[in-house]
């Protein structure tokens, strides 16, 4: 069996699980997932646009906001291999086709006459304060057709096949069943309506684009949807230079302000996040196509010559860089009407698609419907639903997911392939996002939130203090999300913020009470993806005290050179759920690619963030119990290097991290001297040959405090 690697990723319960829902009856799945993605400006929305075949106004200029996701819109033909936009209702019937293909296996029956009547099934009618949505009414009732025969006796059943589809049913040869009168009524349903069968699904491939905003202020969030099971079309302006400064809005990446001020700088920073969105190292996976756009701008006379030379130049850049493996293709293209070459374009997509692991996946048959419960929510607009309702759903379902322990495997399944937001943990499991994308959209309506201020001059204080110092307030998100204007994010306010919270995207803080007690959370949250304030001088590299007992800098090296931002800052989240942010002069110690935090009373602990590189330091003021300081040290770095590997699989990156300690003569704004951790371990004294003259360092000294557990 092909089972799909998030799957074999789990514990053995479910993959056992998985096995034997499988030999129920199974379905090979073929999805196309297109990531457009690329800086602002180049044209990615009138491409995505032109792949869909939809009409182009190219004097209209739309920037994008966030993500669009373009779904159930396209199907991909796999004989002929096109592009095919879809019917109304076509996903409907390609629902029934694909429990038809499965049960064509399973059972075996003649014509028979029967009874039908069509009944409305009434889901559930809930209240707002029940679960966290409504209608108009301040209650949301779903209603779904399904058609139940009645009385009908099948002329033949394979008793055994209505057994492995439905285990727990007791039934008899020539009894009376409700489960396979639906399943007759399906089959009945094919016949009826043959013509649009034949166009069904089973012929197609899914096809899903994802229109990724270029603007640098949404970088952080895109890296939740980033996924090695996805074609990439990193889109380039031809008619600007690899050297070009970009237009965009100044680029907070760490503490030294780094910005992406050019254009080779962010082609390579979004090569190097894909890459790093790898579960397992296999060269080329996910691919990418180069699509240079702007082709008109260039002379027609030199045109050939420009666009050759470019991509050479992208190469050249990129060569001995393992993000080069990535590149399969380059195309140019003019957006400024249907060019041909888009159909090249899709046929290489369709081609690389074919070729990658996830191809043909099997799923369990029974999942289909509930599958489908999701999409036709989603399609409706639906935002959240409870659990509760979920299983309702399922107990009454013609095909159904087994049991309580098989549902749990499913929604997680869901949320590992990025169709929904489900969390196992206490105060999350009761309800499901729906979409995942609007949980993004969620917090890009606070960004963006210029326009709400003007309106609400009493709250621009709130929204300066989120907008530089990454301080949400409850009353900014009040303002924001307001019933008229934002009724689903206000009705579903408070899950958004636990949602929000798991996923450390943002993190109420804890503090201190006068005497050094730790006290409780504080009434607003820190959003560190939104943190603009420069670091002052002396944090990082502190003035030597008398009275400061400071340990070595660890330091937690992401192997692959690159470390993508949102992860510094999830980590910054997660410390502050365990740790009170230190003061100066009542002012948080909490700035762009650095934080400060009180560990005790008299220790603080420094992180910062430069290049490819987090660096962790411990000060202790008036230290005389150096066990406690051991004590503390050690804490905070298995914290850190388990919640980085959390985080790092939370998001669905392959980053790895090592651990090094610095040379105590190298300046804590660098990332010379890096001594790894397993070398000083291993001998008593290490060289260092990051200066023009070697030297050599004491291990013990340098591992003193962080290591004391050995």
């Amino acid at each position: 069996s092909v089972i799909p690697a998030v799957v074999l990723k789990m514990n053995a319960k479910f993959i056992h699980m998985y096995k034997e829902a499988l030999n129920d009856g199974k379905e090979k799945v073929y999805n196309i997932r297109v990531m457009v993605v690329g800086q602002y400006g180049v044209g990615k929305t009138t491409l995505t646009q032109r792949l869909l075949g939809k009409n182009v106004n190219i004097s209209e200029r739309h920037s994008t906001k966030g993500i669009d996701v373009h779904v159930e819109c396209s199907k991909v033909s796999l004989p002929a291999g096109e592009w095919i936009t879809l019917e109304k209702d076509a996903e409907k019937y390609s629902i029934l086709q694909r429990l038809v293909n499965v049960l064509n296996e399973r059972v075996h029956c003649q014509e028979y006459e029967g009874q039908q009547e069509s009944h409305d099934y009434i889901l559930d009618m809930v209240t707002n304060e029940e679960h966290g949505y409504a209608d108009s009414q301040d209650n949301l009732l779903v209603s779904a057709e399904l058609s139940i025969s009645q009385e009908v006796q099948p002329s033949q059943l394979v008793q055994s096949s209505v057994t492995r589809v439905y285990p727990e049913s007791d039934c008899k040869a020539g009894a009376k069943i409700n489960e396979m009168d639906t399943l007759m009524d399906i089959l009945h349903l094919v016949n009826e309506n043959s013509d649009k069968f034949e166009k069904s699904m089973v012929e197609y491939a899914a096809l899903a684009l994802w229109d990724f905003a270029g603007k640098h202020a949404f970088y952080t969030t895109h890296q939740i949807f980033l996924t090695r099971r996805a074609i990439y079309l990193l889109v380039i302006d031809l008619s600007q230079q690899i050297t070009d400064f970009i237009q965009d809005e100044k680029c907070f990446l760490d503490m030294e302000w780094i910005q992406l001020s050019k254009v080779h700088d962010c082609i390579e920073t979004w090569l190097n996040s894909i890459h790093s969105c790898e579960q397992a190292y296999q060269p080329g996976i996910p691919p990418v196509i180069l699509v240079g756009t702007h082709v008109d701008k260039i002379p027609e006379k030199f045109r050939q010559e420009v666009i050759l030379e470019y991509f050479l130049k992208m190469r050249q850049m990129l060569q001995n860089k393992l993000v080069a493996l990535h590149l399969m293709d380059s195309i140019a293209i003019d957006n400024t009407q249907c060019d041909p070459k888009l159909d090249d374009q899709k046929r290489r997509i369709i081609e690389l698609a074919s070729k990658q692991p996830y191809w043909g996946e099997e799923k369990p048959a029974r999942w289909i419907p509930l599958e489908q419960v999701l999409m036709t929510f989603k399609a409706a607009g639906v935002k959240v639903v409870p659990l509760s309702l979920i299983e309702e759903i399922n107990r009454s379902a013609y095909v159904r997911i087994k049991d309580r322990d098989e549902l749990e495997l499913f929604l997680i399944f869901q949320h590992e392939i990025g169709t929904i937001l489900y969390f196992s943990a206490e105060g999350l499991r009761d309800k499901i996002v729906l979409d995942p994308k609007w949980m993004i959209d969620a917090l890009q309506s606070l960004i963006a939130t210029e326009m709400c201020i003007m309106q609400n001059p009493a709250i621009i204080k709130k929204w300066y203090d989120f907008k530089h110092k990454g301080k949400l307030s409850h009353e900014l998100i009040d303002a924001v999300w307001t019933k008229e204007d934002k009724p689903d994010f206000h009705d579903n306010k408070e899950h958004l913020q636990l949602v929000m919270e798991k996923l450390n995207i943002i993190a109420r803080p804890m503090s201190y009470t006068e005497d050094g007690m730790l006290d409780k959370e504080e009434d607003y949250y820190l959003a560190p993806c939104m943190l603009r304030q420069e670091t002052p001088k002396g944090v990082i590299c502190p003035k030597s005290d008398p009275e400061d007992q400071s340990t070595s800098v660890l330091c937690f090296v992401c192997k692959g050179k690159f470390l993508p931002t949102p992860i510094f800052h999830r980590l910054v989240g997660a410390c502050l759920t365990q740790w009170p942010i230190a003061k100066t002069r009542s002012e948080n110690q909490i700035y762009c690619g650095c934080c400060v935090f009180r560990l005790d009373h008299l220790h603080r602990l420094t992180l910062h963030v430069f290049g490819h590189v987090i660096f962790a330091r411990v000060i202790g003021r008036g230290v005389t119990d150096t066990c406690q300081s051991s004590k503390l040290c050690t804490e905070a770095r298995k914290f850190i290097f388990e919640n980085l590997r959390t985080i790092t699989r939370n998001i669905g990156h392959s980053v790895e991290f090592e651990m090094h300690i610095q040379c105590p003569n190298c300046d804590a704004d660098s990332t010379e001297g890096l001594l790894a951790v397993p070398l000083l371990q291993k001998h008593e004294k290490v060289v260092c040959h990051s200066h023009d003259e070697r030297h050599t360092l004491v291990s013990q000294k340098l591992l003193r405090l962080w290591f004391e557990d050995g």
